[in-house]
């Protein structure tokens, strides 16, 4: 639902953890800027605020067959709120727990009743309202708890780790307690039992975690109640842990005080924990509760966002929730909302639903006029300026109703012009956050927008945009072309037309450069400085590329002496520039005749992403004794002199080479994951998002390489076309793994990925650990 996408951007103007991508979409009255985050859509239902701040929040059904839940339970500092689950949600006074006091911990009972954890206090509540209570020995206070239908635990503060544990008795219908004690020998942070396996009555384990950044397992069973069977050393202290089965194992959850996820596997019958996975999730301590997600098991893992890890396609994953920070959260099933959560925020209460848990990215659509062709943005106001235009059609203002009434532009298009070289073109300022647009500007007498670029000139800056009138494609011509020169008024929210200045060429790209505004003129580049009535020309240079120049990037390093220009078949070409005659000389050009469509100039100044109209994805890089040449004369005056043995130029060193099968349309180097290395994201024509990692160890590099080798062997495509010939499509493929063949690996059977393990020399826990790893710590 993305494609096609014509340009992106990666930018955090949300202020979140993780950056939006912006992309201009679609084609005519189907366009729009669409806004798309790595996380997953919710759906809120409802919204109550409360009377205070809440600690946590349970749902609770009065019998354990129920079908639905019956009590909201919201546990404040002092004290605890029920509410019924209905149509309207109401305080309900007569629920039998405790009012005066904090929950630590609550569930319902077989046979009826419920059991309520203060820190005072196991209170279980009969089917017909008896209370029967537990206390703590004297100056003794419970600090955390679990329980579930038939069993409880407590922890007490201050005690080195003592724990109590209850059994339901099975005539009596009352809890007991357990005859021996258990002390884990530090004192306890959080408790979990695991889910009751089929065909069993009780828990089989105890997760503890401690304040000695240990996460202990004790077993429940009757031969063997309170022996502890293993322990996993953390990072920091844990926070809360979760016990859940997912992809038929125990997995152990534990988040801790640092932000850190992590994730085990736990053996069924010994209780050993093995196949860890850490996750970095956010700056607050991570919560953990235990939710339904379409049937099955999921954790909901709360810190500066929450997170939803569940089993999706045969494989574990954790995913981020667009929505709002939340303290806590648990699962909800009633008739109006079958599987919800119900989560506290702040001071408010709120009942959310994911309605799609299989999706990776969720976006936001904001629709456009016409189709959109390139757009900036405004730092100071984070309004996007977008310059649309469309061949054949008319502009909104001149648009004709039919029959009477207009018919509906996303069906049927917009109206037709009676000329077929007449063009519809407008210069539209957006905001992203509320979809509005303050001003759109429309070009009349058949002007088309061309280019955009964001000029700071003399101090202030502007907004140039190219025009061509009468613009014709094929052979490419026009019969008068302008830079428009806008201002920013209202706080950067509208736009005022300075001046006009004619060009003898179609302005295919503007770039600011230098303190100036540099024009692309067909094959020639021309610098512009700011005057009173028009734009006054500084430099020009002519033949800088073959045929015609499309792109524009600056030196990153440096931006006022150096750029990059893109050919429109002849790939891409490093310029200098000689502020001292005012002139530019091509430095370095390639051998590949590259029909590009995308670049991005890497942070060191010297390696360049390309993508081709072809499908293909490169990187190139200036030689290194180019390098030193620059660097020593910064005019690239050396260079001249310094002419390689063949040809005029220096040419590139080609690094990679790869065929995608798709049109890159933008590639950009950004961070996706906080803390992360840079990766090289592009969006293609056809709407998908793609993401290139760097390898940084050669330990990794050979153990993707091996693993890669192995898929092409014994993994077939069901084309049953050869892997190699495919990413060979143009250019030889070279210095790219990919990760598409190497995450074919999960869905293997068995046998097929013991025989790919036995060639890479891992076993298959290390190969998914590899795979899962390399994905979390920089992308999606």
């Amino acid at each position: 639902g993305l494609g096609p996408v014509v340009r992106s951007r990666v930018l955090n103007l949300a202020d979140e953890e993780a950056p939006q991508i912006y992309m201009l979409s679609g084609r005519g009255a189907r366009s729009a800027l669409k806004i798309a985050r790595h996380g997953l859509e919710v759906s809120e239902l409802a919204v109550t605020e409360l009377p205070g701040t809440p600690r946590a929040v349970w749902t609770l059904r009065r019998r354990e067959q129920d079908t639905y839940d019956e009590l909201i339970v919201i546990s404040f500092l002092d004290a605890t709120l029920a509410l019924s689950v209905g149509e309207d949600i109401e305080e309900v006074r007569d629920s039998g727990l405790l009012a005066t006091a904090p929950t630590l911990a609550l569930h319902s009972v077989d046979g009826g009743g419920m059991v309520q954890v203060t820190p005072k206090a196991v209170r279980h509540v009969m089917p017909d309202g008896r209370v029967s209570e537990w206390l703590p020995p004297q100056g003794r206070e419970i600090v955390c708890a679990a329980a579930n239908s038939r069993q409880v635990v407590v922890a007490l503060a201050r005690t080195g780790g003592h724990c109590v544990y209850f059994e339901l008795h099975a005539q009596r219908g009352m809890l007991r307690e357990h005859e021996g004690a258990l002390h884990v020998g530090s004192d306890v942070t959080c408790l979990a039992l695991s889910p009751v396996a089929a065909g069993r009555l009780h828990a089989a384990f105890l997760a503890v975690g401690c304040e000695d950044q240990t996460v202990r397992l004790f077993a429940l069973d009757a031969s063997r109640c309170l022996e502890p069977l293993s322990m996993q050393a953390v990072a920091a202290t844990p926070a809360s842990v979760a016990v859940v089965h997912q992809l038929d194992a125990l997995r152990l959850y534990t988040g801790l005080v640092n932000g850190l996820l992590v994730r085990a596997s736990v053996d069924a019958v010994s209780g050993e924990l093995d196949s860890t996975r850490t996750r970095f999730l956010g700056a607050r301590a991570v919560q953990l509760c235990t939710v339904q997600v379409r049937g099955a098991s999921a954790v909901v893992a709360l810190s500066t966002a929450p997170w939803l890890c569940h089993a999706h396609q045969d494989r574990l994953r954790a995913i981020p929730l667009s929505y709002d920070a939340l303290t806590h959260a648990s699962g909800l099933v009633s008739e109006q909302c079958p599987e919800g959560l119900v989560c506290v925020a702040g001071n408010t209460l709120r009942i959310l639903t994911i309605d799609r848990p299989d999706m990776v990215f969720n976006h936001a659509s904001i629709p456009l006029a016409l189709t959109p062709r390139d757009f900036v943005l405004n730092d100071e106001s984070r309004h996007f300026v977008v310059i649309e235009s469309d061949r054949g059609h008319m502009l909104p203002s001149q648009q004709l109703e039919q029959a009477g009434e207009l018919l509906p532009v996303e069906q049927f298009g917009l109206p037709r012009s009676a000329r077929s070289d007449q063009w519809a073109s407008l210069v539209r300022v957006l905001d992203p956050f509320t979809g509005d647009s303050p001003q759109v500007i429309e070009l009349e007498d058949n002007f088309t927008a061309v280019s955009l670029a964001q000029v700071p000139l003399n101090g202030e800056t502007y907004v140039a945009v190219g025009c061509a009138r009468d613009l014709a494609l094929a052979p490419r011509r026009c019969t008068e072309a302008a830079i428009r020169l806008y201002r920013w008024t209202q706080s950067g929210t509208q736009l005022e037309l300075v001046h006009s200045t004619p060009v003898d060429g179609i302005p295919q790209c503007l770039l600011p450069f230098a303190g100036l505004l540099l024009v692309a003129l067909g094959d020639s580049l021309r610098l512009y400085g700011l005057g009173i009535q028009r734009l006054l020309k500084k430099a020009q240079s002519a033949q800088i590329a073959p045929h015609l120049i499309t792109q524009m990037q600056p030196h990153p390093q440096y931006p006022d002496q150096r750029l990059f220009v893109a050919d429109v078949q002849e790939s891409v070409r490093l310029v200098t520039y000689n502020p001292g005659s005012l002139s530019f000389h091509v430095a370095v050009d390639d051998t590949v005749p590259r029909y590009l469509t995308s670049m991005c100039v890497l942070s060191d100044g010297d390696t360049v992403a390309l993508g081709d109209k072809f499908g293909n994805l490169g990187v190139v890089r200036v030689p290194a004794n180019v390098a030193q040449s620059l660097d020593a004369d910064m005019s690239g005056a050396r260079l001249q002199y310094e002419r390689p043995r063949f040809g005029k130029t220096h040419k590139w060193d080609t690094l990679c080479a790869y065929h995608i099968g798709d049109i890159p349309s933008t590639i950009s180097a950004c961070s996706l994951v906080i803390g992360a290395r840079q990766v090289l994201l592009y969006t293609t024509l056809l709407g998908s998002v793609q993401v290139a990692v760097p390898f940084v160890s050669k330990g990794d590099l050979e153990f993707f390489r091996a693993l890669e080798m192995a898929m092409r062997k014994l993994w077939k495509p069901v084309s049953g076309r050869v892997h190699l010939a495919f990413r060979s499509a143009i250019e030889p493929v070279k210095g790219v793994v990919d990760g598409d063949l190497c995450e074919t690996f999960f869905k293997l059977d068995y046998d097929a990925r013991e025989k790919i393990s036995d060639l890479v020399d891992r076993t298959q826990q290390d190969i998914f650990k590899k795979l899962e790893d390399m994905r979390a710590m920089f992308a999606f």
